[in-house]
Parts: structure tokens; C-alpha cells; sequence
């Protein structure tokens, strides 16, 4: 059988606990910054502190495109050897597993452009109440 040679056990998870603690020691982004929803990985949901939403993005994508590397390599194994039947079923395979990475990241974009958009209305929101409450000391102040 066919291994990968990064596929120890353990390495996978010491890679995403790394992208995790990294992705969680940056700064957070600027309300307006609706460009990172289209990252990734989760990574807008690591910044945006989501840690929990940003952990499933990035695990379903990474496994699925990880399972569809993986049987296509064993497909063309299987194709090498003649056994066409097993190539096929391996070939399916990789069609789910693609598939399954791609639908987590389109439910993570359409996340991620929500979370964006609630952020810049809370922003604009709290600035409008800064602004009304500097207003209204401006108000107070100039009636003493």
C-alpha cells in the first residue's frame, strides 16, 4: 500500500494547532475588511474569534482535499495495475472528497461575507453612538 511520508500520526493535527495559535496571536481586522472572507482555511474565522467555526472550515477543507490527493494517487495505482474496477470506486472517492472540500468552503465564504457584514453595522453602529454621545457632552458643555 501506498503511504505518504507526512502522514504520521499526529502531524496533521501539530500543523492546524500551529496555523491555529498563529492565526489567533494576529491582530484582528478591520471591520471593512470583507476581502478575508474569500480565504481558506477558516482564516477569517480565526481572526474574527470563531475559533470553533474556523477549526471545521479548515478541517473539512484540508481533509477532503487530503482524501482526494490521496485516492487519486491510489486510482492511478490501481490503473497502473489493471484493476480497473478499484480505480473507479477510488475515482468516486475523490470526486466526494473534492466535492466535500468545496462545499465547505462555499459555506465558509457565505459565513464569512455575513460575519463581515455584521461587523462593519456594529461598527458603524458604535461609532454613530460615540458620535451622538460626543454630541451630546458638546451640548451639555455649552450650556454652562
Amino acid at each position: 500500500m501506498f503511504a505518504l511520508p507526512c502522514a504520521r500520526p499526529g502531524y496533521l493535527g501539530v500543523v492546524l494547532l500551529t496555523l491555529l495559535s498563529l492565526a489567533l496571536a494576529q491582530e484582528a481586522p478591520t471591520p471593512d475588511d470583507g476581502a478575508l472572507a474569500v480565504v481558506p482555511f477558516g482564516v477569517a474565522h480565526y481572526a474574527w474569534n470563531r475559533p470553533v467555526r474556523g477549526v471545521v472550515y479548515s478541517v473539512t477543507q484540508a481533509a477532503g482535499i487530503g482524501v482526494g490527493i490521496y485516492s487519486t494517487v491510489v486510482a492511478d495505482a490501481a490503473l497502473a495495475n489493471g484493476d480497473s474496477s478499484t480505480a473507479e470506486q477510488w475515482q468516486a472517492v475523490t470526486g466526494a472528497a473534492i466535492g466535500v472540500a468545496a462545499l465547505s468552503y462555499a459555506v465558509q465564504v457565505l459565513d464569512g461575507s455575513r460575519l463581515a457584514q455584521l461587523r462593519a453595522t456594529d461598527a458603524h453602529a458604535r461609532r454613530e453612538a460615540v458620535e451622538a454621545f460626543d454630541a451630546g457632552l458638546a451640548l451639555a458643555g455649552s450650556r454652562r
